[in-house]
């Protein structure tokens, strides 16, 4: 029997008892459809939050490169530098680097590393700028502070919480910013304490910074930007391979960097196991409706057993037999997984009009769809065609 006959006598057996074949669609479409739905508005989220990210005022990404020294008495003078025009040049001859240039001190954030509980964290730097800023502990810092150079600062609560749990002793204490040390003078709420927050953990004047940490004349910072369609974790692990090899000041401290991209795989990483776990929750549904599937085809083969005795004494081999019952499987999941294809991609759009991003559908979901409807129908109704294969010939004819 040739495969066009074996899917026409599929689609008739299918068609002769169109409720039964409705009701065991449908615990497939419902599933297909929840899980499409789930891996596409995942995947669309999953895109939206790291697009969010790494948004910068630039074209390209940029990665902060900085210097810590081991000794900060050993600049001071400003004999030595940080970074010299040789570094930066060198480093836009690596592959991947759109250009490279030192961060002055009017920018609006540098990184530092702070000393809490004996372990370095790392942590925004900001700079006062005469705004107020909402302080619950202390006072913040005054015009005085600024004119006068004072080594004051003030310090987010959650980056009080790092330093001591208990806040109320991190005022008065210090803090060591760029081998100077700065006294807490005030504690700030902070930001929104979310991904898309930038607000420093650290404000102290701009003055003061300047005037100690000779940034003005000798940063100790400098922004790479990423050319486009290269990694920006790779570009950047190469510049600090380049700069401890032929960096001016490579024998008196360390190079590190810090780049949004090393935050957002993590995060990325994160949001796709968790699209894939609810989605696996969802298609629980498609083992209870596999059952289903297989209990229709042990149906459907014990009320056709006098069909199968005439098929099998005009010829009919066992194989025949199976690959009927195979086809009839297949097309009814294939034909649910169609249906709930396009239900769940019509719900995903529905709801992305009230979120703040769009889904399409991709190459994924669509294979994804495919790989399990068939695989539905091969494994629930392998059984119930080998069965009806290996109905005898004799005992039917009885």
């Amino acid at each position: 029997m040739n495969l066009r006959a074996v899917i026409k006598n599929a689609y008739q057996a299918l068609r002769q008892n169109t409720r039964r074949s409705i009701l065991t669609m449908l615990g497939i479409v419902i599933g297909i459809a929840s899980v499409i739905t789930i891996l596409s508005l995942g995947r669309g989220f999953e895109t939206y939050t790291v697009k969010n990210l790494t948004a910068t005022n630039e074209k390209n990404v940029a990665v902060d490169v900085v210097f810590s020294p081991s000794d900060y008495e050993q600049f001071e003078s400003n004999k030595m530098r940080y970074f010299s025009d040789e570094d930066l040049k060198f480093i836009g001859q690596i592959e991947g680097v759109e250009k490279v240039a030192y961060v002055k001190a009017d920018d609006k954030f540098l990184r530092i590393d702070l000393q809490a509980a004996d372990k370095k964290i790392s942590k925004n730097l900001g700079f006062v700028a005469g705004d107020k800023d909402a302080i619950e502990v202390g006072r913040t810092i005054s015009r005085d502070d600024i004119e006068t150079h004072q080594k004051v600062a003030i310090i987010s609560r959650d980056t009080a919480k790092d330093v001591n749990p208990d806040v109320n002793k991190v005022l008065g204490t210090g803090v060591d910013i760029k081998g100077e040390l700065y006294q807490i003078v005030g504690i700030y709420k902070g930001g929104t304490a979310n991904l898309f927050d930038m607000t420093p953990d650290v404000k102290i004047p701009k003055t003061t910074y300047q005037y100690y940490a000779n940034s003005e004349g000798n940063p100790t910072q400098i922004k790479v930007t990423i050319a486009n369609d290269y990694k920006p974790s790779k570009v950047a692990q190469k510049v600090i391979k380049k700069l401890e090899k032929v960096g001016i000041s490579r024998n008196f401290g360390e190079y590190s960097t810090f780049d949004m991209s090393s935050l957002t795989d993590g995060i990325g990483k994160v949001l796709k196991m968790l699209t894939f776990f609810i989605s696996g929750i969802a298609g629980i549904s498609l083992f209870i409706a596999g059952v289903g599937v297989m209990n229709m085809m042990y149906t459907s083969v014990s009320e056709r057993v006098k069909e199968i005795g005439v098929r099998r004494s005009v010829g009919a081999k066992r194989r025949d037999i199976r690959n009927q019952f195979l086809v009839e499987g297949l097309m009814l999941t294939m034909s649910a997984g169609v249906i709930g294809y396009i239900i769940g991609y019509l719900v995903e759009l529905v709801i992305s009009i009230f979120l703040p991003f769009k889904v399409s559908p991709d190459l994924f979901t669509i294979s994804l769809t495919l790989v399990i409807t068939i695989a539905i129908g091969l494994v629930f109704s392998i059984t119930p065609a080998n069965m009806a294969a290996r109905k005898d010939l004799v005992e039917i004819l009885r």
